[in-house]
């Protein structure tokens, strides 16, 4: 009856931990989307980047979902290139 208990205990977590990561994964995507589509739109090239102060790779490595962002990083790609940073949340 104990191990039914932990059994049942261990596959809720185990789904919590898979919904996580389905959501995760979604946000993901859509965020990177509206990165690319926004500085797209804003027409910034790796050069205007560099002149802002960003480092295209960095940013080249956010597009691919390779890079995480902090809240700071993000808030100095939406300053240089004129994004509003909810447009990235949508």
């Amino acid at each position: 009856m104990v191990y039914y208990t932990i059994g049942r205990y261990c596959m809720a977590i185990y789904k919590s931990a898979m919904a996580y990561k389905e959501a995760y994964a979604t946000f993901s995507k859509r965020f990177r989307k509206n990165l690319i589509d926004a500085l797209q739109k804003a027409g910034m090239s790796q050069r205007k980047q560099m002149l802002a102060g960003l480092d295209p790779r960095y940013v080249a490595r956010i597009k691919k979902g390779e890079g995480n962002p902090t809240l700071m990083t993000i808030w100095r790609i939406c300053k240089a290139s004129g994004i509003d940073p909810k447009t990235l949340f949508r």
